[in-house]
């Protein structure tokens, strides 16, 4: 059923636009992109289906997801992963008797970690031999993680960037009240606060939108930086002047959960339980 209103709500926002019916394709941009469904995640979800966050680790093709798990269950986040390849049995992380609470992560490629936050600070996934081990700030509530070289997380009551670098810790925009964030290889940093959206680069920073309910933030493999929300997926321009740097919506998707991209840069998103790819065509009338 959701495939189905999803393509319908896809198609009828094409006609409208261009005075044309096309099934499974939707313009981003100026280019046409096919809508593929993939697979429903079959997770232990709650009657409310909420997936918060994807990410991919590369070198085994697993897509990692964060989640509201069963209303029964003793924890209210969890991270479950899939292989994009072959899609039939979903794992899910746990701290088996301890509860873990792990509603973010994000990935070490080079070294093929996960890094997990929850209720109890930050653990490692080590996914060459399956074994989760504590990381930091063991008794913290961690609501978002973000990895570059070294791990980035927000504490729950502070709202504050913290970088880790061994044993040291070090806080980084102080005053901004962060709730989510992301930085890419140009330093080039997104952060989503109680005011909106703002780019921060050196000691530069620009106000993108006054929307601070963004559902999320993610990076492409050419390093643009993305944010979803009801109505669609954004992108983030960034100007070599800053201060022109802004927001617009490129895509008119309805009721996206979370949203990352694909070892070939393509779009992925999920609504409900659902796993879509958005896949570029060479035809660009259709749409």
């Amino acid at each position: 059923m959701i495939v189905v209103l999803l393509l319908f709500f896809i198609s009828i926002a094409s006609a409208e636009e261009n005075g044309t019916v096309c099934n499974s394709c939707i313009k981003v941009n100026t280019t046409c992109y096919n809508v593929s469904y993939l697979f429903d995640i079959e997770a232990p979800f709650r009657n409310r289906i909420v997936i918060s966050k994807l990410g991919i680790l590369r070198s085994t093709n697993t897509l990692f997801f964060s989640f509201e798990p069963n209303i029964d269950d003793k924890e209210y986040y969890k991270v479950g992963f899939v292989n994009l390849d072959n899609p039939v049995n979903i794992s899910v992380i746990s701290g088996e008797k301890q509860i873990m609470n792990f509603g973010t992560f994000d990935l070490d490629q080079d070294n093929e970690l996960v890094y997990l936050g929850g209720s109890d600070g930050i653990y490692v996934l080590d996914t060459k031999v399956n074994r989760v081990a504590p990381y930091s700030s063991r008794g913290d509530i961690i609501i978002s993680l973000f990895y570059k070289g070294n791990v980035y997380f927000i504490r729950y009551g502070e709202f504050k960037i913290i970088r880790k670098k061994g044993d040291n810790f070090v806080v980084l925009f102080e005053m901004m009240q962060v709730k989510n964030f992301v930085s890419n290889k140009y330093d080039v940093s997104v952060l989503l606060c109680g005011y909106g959206l703002f780019a921060s680069k050196k000691d530069e920073m620009v106000w993108l939108s006054k929307n601070s309910y963004f559902r999320g933030l993610t990076i492409d493999l050419d390093n643009n930086i993305y944010a979803w929300w009801i109505d669609g997926i954004y992108k983030v321009i960034i100007e070599p002047k800053l201060a022109d740097s802004r927001i617009v919506r490129i895509a008119h998707i309805p009721s996206i959960g979370a949203l990352t991209f694909d070892n070939d840069n393509n779009f992925l998103f999920t609504v409900g339980k659902s796993l879509f790819r958005l896949i570029e065509l060479s035809n660009t009338t259709i749409c």
